[in-house]
């Protein structure tokens, strides 16, 4: 739905929709709303007040907005465009300076920002966004009859040049301003290029000049009350939204991944939690922090030529198989049956699993000096009976068992810089045979863990 322009005239008329909503106060009934397409290039005009018009007035930029993440803006540039956006400072600042070079003594504000030379961007089958929110004041909506007794076609008219217009962003300043940005891109290539953002337009909840009270209250209603869903839900749902097409990018593959350990292969089959929907066992990883965790050592099994789908998912189960047999915490099946731990098992925590995903290149070097190939008959044994010699000698076993949850406490592996220290705790001991005792110093296990790391990755050629 584009604006149309009345010959000589500043007068816009915009296709809207008029939804009814019945879970408004009755007072605000009257005060309408509309469901239209907005020309990104133009809103930019409208709002936030450029110095383009003598109605024009930068202060409108105010109404409830933060100052503006700049690196968020070009993020969205970035995925919009679908391609990395390179010289980021200069572009910023060639198509903002006008609108907010003048508000640069603000406080909290700045001109130019700083920003990285290249942006990257996150691949997408099919990149846009929600609808924003804005509010207006000084247009009006007059519906049109399409249909006997049908309602909901309307247009939104106001006058560009009018002083009473006043557009303000209630909720998506950083899509306004990045999708902005990406139009401006592409018209460097394609002077004609547009894009129509889908909006949702309020008039006259809050009168002209006074506090944005009830603007405010929506904002705070759709950021802060309204709670998002569980990360573990969300990832779960890329691998059905990309259908049949492969991963793009190592994001995707490591959501491939993870929903195999969680349904297909390994032994974590059923114990991963998606807490949005109480699937899996209580205390064990969930699959936002898995995933998470298997994306940052990708790379590393890429370049030792484990690269395929199949093979990925087996040397991570086999890893996760190796480590759960040798902390002598293996639970298996009793849990998922029970939907619970034994009270003191730590073993299948978050902080742990990640810390062990992230000695998978320790794991490969252990097969290649002792020449045994990944996934063959003897590498879950060897690195079952090395993981064991790692926990042994890090002090991690009581009774012959991974230390419980009490114990784990106390050695300051919980709370901030925890996964930290567990981290180096293990990567200390997968080299020699250099033990950690009661008295051993923070400072020195860093030390030894930071060098044995540097010497597997080079041995391995990573």
């Amino acid at each position: 739905m584009g604006t149309k322009r009345k010959s000589k005239t500043s007068i816009q008329q915009l296709s809207v929709i008029v939804p009814s909503n019945p879970f408004v106060p009755e007072q605000f009934q009257k005060r309408r709303h509309c469901l239209c397409a907005l020309d990104v290039v133009k809103l930019m005009e409208w709002w936030p007040g450029t110095p383009h018009s003598p109605h024009r007035n930068s202060e409108k930029v105010k109404a409830i907005q933060r100052a503006l993440d700049w690196k968020r803006v070009v993020d969205i540039a970035a995925f919009l465009l679908q391609k990395e956006i390179s010289g980021a400072p200069a572009l910023v600042n060639k198509f903002f300076k006008k609108v907010y070079e003048p508000r640069k003594n603000e406080p909290g504000r700045e001109w130019p920002p700083k920003l990285r030379q290249v942006v990257g961007f996150q691949r997408s089958e099919f990149p846009t966004f929600s609808n924003i929110l804005l509010h207006v004041n000084g247009a009006r909506i007059d519906d049109i009859r399409v249909e006997k007794n049908e309602a909901g076609a309307a247009k939104l008219i106001f006058d560009e040049e009018d002083k009473a217009l006043n557009v303000s962003v209630i909720d998506g300043q950083h899509r306004i301003n990045g999708a902005f940005l990406a139009v401006m891109i592409l018209r460097e290539g394609n002077p004609s290029a547009t894009w129509e953002i889908p909006a949702e337009v309020f008039l006259d909840l809050d009168a002209a000049g006074e506090p944005p009270r009830r603007q405010a209250q929506i904002f705070i209603d759709v950021n802060y009350n309204q709670k998002k869903v569980d990360r573990s839900l969300v990832a779960d749902l890329y691998p059905t939204a990309r259908g049949l097409r492969d991963s793009i990018s190592r994001k995707e593959r490591a959501q491939d991944l993870g929903r195999r350990l969680m349904l297909e292969t390994g032994p974590l089959v059923g114990m991963i939690q998606i807490p949005g929907i109480r699937y899996g066992v209580k205390n064990v990883i969930t699959l936002a922090t898995l995933n998470s965790a298997i994306e940052d050592i990708l790379e590393k099994l890429e370049k030792c030529s484990i690269t395929n789908l199949d093979s990925q998912t087996a040397f991570i189960a086999e890893g996760l198989t190796a480590w759960l047999k040798a902390s002598g915490r293996f639970e298996g099946m009793r849990a998922v049956n029970e939907g619970e731990l034994t009270p003191q098992n730590v073993a299948y925590q978050g902080r742990i699993l990640v810390s062990v995903i992230a000695l998978v290149p320790a794991m490969l070097w252990k097969l290649k000096t002792s020449k045994i190939a990944p996934l063959s008959g003897k590498s879950l044994p060897t690195l079952t009976s090395w993981l064991r010699d790692v926990i042994t000698r890090a002090n991690l076993l009581d009774g012959g068992v991974f230390i419980g949850k009490d114990r784990f406490k106390e050695r300051g592996f919980l709370g901030s810089g925890g996964i930290g220290r567990f981290r180096s705790t293990l990567w200390a001991c997968v080299l020699g045979r250099f033990r950690i005792t009661s008295r051993t110093k923070p400072d020195r296990i860093a030390t030894i863990a930071d060098k044995n790391r540097t010497t597997v990755l080079s041995e391995l050629g990573i």
